[in-house]
């Protein structure tokens, strides 16, 4: 059976690896959708941090937040980690909370692959089931709220974060 789920998230790893790299930029992947409706009000999640302790989205209004769903397995995931940080370097003095979410909940293996790649990102589990607004069917996905709560783009797919689009789009987040 294990051998069955490996192949599977190899499966689901190539196949959005290779819909979600070829050539897509920041841009094509940031389109605003229909997420005006959608809140940490009417829609909240909880994950756990380093120390146990539960985070709500809910509890993070009057931050702007982003949400990084990944696994250690999903090659998208990590060829996006290293921008991923550069961009939390870039707001690390802004009022921008980043929480990179293991979906396989192990959060040892998530934090030690952390620490091999020499990466200061926050990482955090789910608590209990994800709402399908967050996380559909593919990683990696990434959410980010504005300071209200809002839920203001969903983007599913490897992204390079590390770019003057996205370091503007954050700020343009920050001033709403």
């Amino acid at each position: 059976m294990k051998k069955i789920q490996n192949i599977l998230k190899t499966v689901l790893c190539l196949t959005v690896f290779t819909i979600s790299f070829n050539t897509t930029t920041w841009a094509q992947k940031a389109t605003k959708q229909e997420t005006s409706t959608i809140t940490t009000s009417n829609t909240d999640a909880t994950f756990i941090d380093a120390n146990g302790k539960k985070v709500t989205l809910s509890s993070l209004k009057g931050k702007v937040v982003f949400v990084n769903f990944w696994a250690t397995w999903c090659g998208p995931c990590i060829q996006e980690m290293p921008s991923i940080q550069a961009l939390k370097d870039k707001m690390a003095k802004k009022n921008v909370v980043f929480l990179l979410v293991d979906i396989d909940g192990k959060y040892e293996k998530a934090k030690a692959f952390m620490d091999k790649k020499g990466l200061s990102l926050p990482v955090y589990i789910p608590s209990g089931a994800i709402p399908s607004t967050y996380l559909g069917t593919s990683i990696p996905t990434t959410v980010i709220f504005d300071k209200k709560g809002n839920m203001i783009q969903r983007i599913v797919g490897g992204v390079d974060y590390d770019s003057k689009e996205v370091e503007e789009f954050m700020n343009k987040v920050l001033s709403l």
